[in-house]
C-alpha cells in the first residue's frame, strides 16, 4: 500500500498536479520528483518497485543478526530513479539502531535529504581518502563520511554508476561499518525469507 508522496529532500507533503505524477510541488523546494513509500513493507511491494527500477535496491546480505527490513521508498516513474530501503535492529554498542540505504541518480536530492545536506548531490564532500567501504554486489564501494547532525552518521559513495548512501541513527550506529558489510541488489534476487519488520521512525527525509 503506497502512502501519499512527499518531498525527497525534506519529507514534507506535496501538491500533486492532476494527471501528472512525475513532478510535484514542495512549498520549500519547488518542483521535485515525488518520493513514494509503503505504509507497510511486504515482499510483493518490493518486487513491484524493483521490477523496472533504474537503480539498485540495496539490503545487507546477510542481514545482521536481529535486524529486519522495515521500509521502502522510491522516486521516479516509470522505473524508479531513487530507492530507499529502511532497516532496523540492535545497535553495535547497545540499544537499537536504524539505517536507510539509498541508491539514486544524480540530481534527485534524496540522500542529501536524509543526511541533512542542503543540495541535491554531495559535491565536494567526497574529498581525500574514504573512511569506510562496503561490498555492493561483489564490488568494493568506498564511502566518505558526511558532516551531519549529531543524532546520525551518514556515508556516501558510488555503486553501479549512481550514488550510494548509508545513513544511520544514532551516530554510534556507524560502528556497523567497522565490520565487513555486503550489500545485495534486490533487483537481482528477492529471497523469500528476507526478514521484514514494522515501519521505522526514519523512513522519510527530515524525520
Amino acid at each position: 500500500m503506497s502512502a501519499s508522496p512527499v518531498c525527497p529532500r525534506c519529507g514534507e507533503p506535496l501538491v500533486v498536479r492532476p494527471g501528472d505524477s512525475a513532478v510535484a510541488w514542495c512549498h520549500l523546494h519547488g518542483a521535485v520528483t515525488p518520493l513514494h513509500h509503503t505504509a507497510l513493507i511486504a515482499h510483493d511491494a518490493i518486487a513491484a518497485v524493483t521490477a523496472d527500477a533504474r537503480v539498485p535496491a540495496w539490503v545487507p546480505d546477510p542481514v545482521p543478526a536481529g535486524w529486519s527490513v522495515t521500509g521502502l521508498a522510491w522516486g521516479g516513474e516509470p522505473g524508479a530513479r531513487a530507492i530507499v530501503v529502511g532497516c532496523a535492529g540492535p545497535a553495535p554498542l547497545g540499544g537499537s539502531a536504524e539505517m536507510v540505504l539509498v541508491a539514486e541518480e544524480p540530481g534527485m536530492g534524496v540522500g542529501c535529504g536524509y543526511a541533512g545536506l542542503p543540495g541535491l548531490d554531495p559535491g565536494d564532500v567526497i574529498t581525500g581518502p574514504s573512511s569506510a567501504s562496503v561490498e555492493a554486489a561483489g564490488q568494493r564501494a568506498p564511502l566518505w563520511a558526511v558532516p551531519t547532525s549529531d543524532d546520525r552518521a551518514a556515508f556516501v559513495g558510488e555503486a553501479y554508476g549512481v550514488w550510494l548512501w548509508l545513513v544511520l541513527w544514532p551516530m554510534s550506529a556507524g560502528w556497523l561499518l567497522a565490520e565487513p558489510l555486503e550489500l545485495l541488489d534486490l533487483r537481482e534476487r528477492l529471497y523469500p525469507d528476507l526478514p521484514l519488520g514494522p515501519p521505522n521512525e526514519h523512513l522519510l527525509p527530515g524525520e
